[in-house]
């Protein structure tokens, strides 16, 4: 149910052996390297990812990973509470609900330490969306600054 109707075949990493996630973020990592990149953390797709591929990620060095309500630190095991923001726009009725429902998430979590907003390329193509989630980064960078990831649980060690 979760990796099927919630996320559309996307939670491959939800309920993955340790060697399997080993092996796909340990070449996916070589890659980034090869590309000139310096990857610190892993986020696996829709946040679904299970206690034995949390662990793979522990054996790469990854120093991060975050699901939909938490931010871990990887290096000392230290879970921070911090729910994000997303959209779903795959269908119509999609689309309202997750604009009432960011509305409402947007004001309870604007006091936050961290405050998450998560976009993705097709979030773009629908304009009541892209003018919500432009908005929520115009207000919060009265008082934020932009950062990522890494920086933020540096910041936090």
């Amino acid at each position: 149910m979760a990796t099927r109707v919630y996320t559309a075949d996307e939670g491959e990493f939800y309920d993955i052996e340790r060697p399997h996630a080993a092996e796909l973020v340990g070449r996916a990592n070589t890659e980034l390297r090869e590309a000139g990149l310096q990857p610190r953390g892993f986020i696996a797709p829709a946040w679904l990812l299970s206690d034995e591929g949390e662990a793979a990620l522990k054996d790469e060095g990854c120093e991060y990973t975050t699901r939909l309500r938490t931010v871990t630190d990887l290096r000392n095991s230290r879970i921070h509470s911090a729910q994000s923001l997303c959209w779903s726009v795959r269908a119509a009725w999609r689309r309202s609900m997750s604009l009432a429902w960011n509305a409402l998430l947007y004001r309870a979590l604007r006091s936050e330490p961290l405050l998450r907003i998560s976009i993705h390329p097709v979030d773009i193509e629908h304009q009541p969306i892209w003018a919500q989630i432009s908005y929520f980064i115009r207000n919060a960078s009265t008082s934020r600054s932009p950062m990522t990831y890494f920086e933020w649980i540096t910041a936090q060690r």
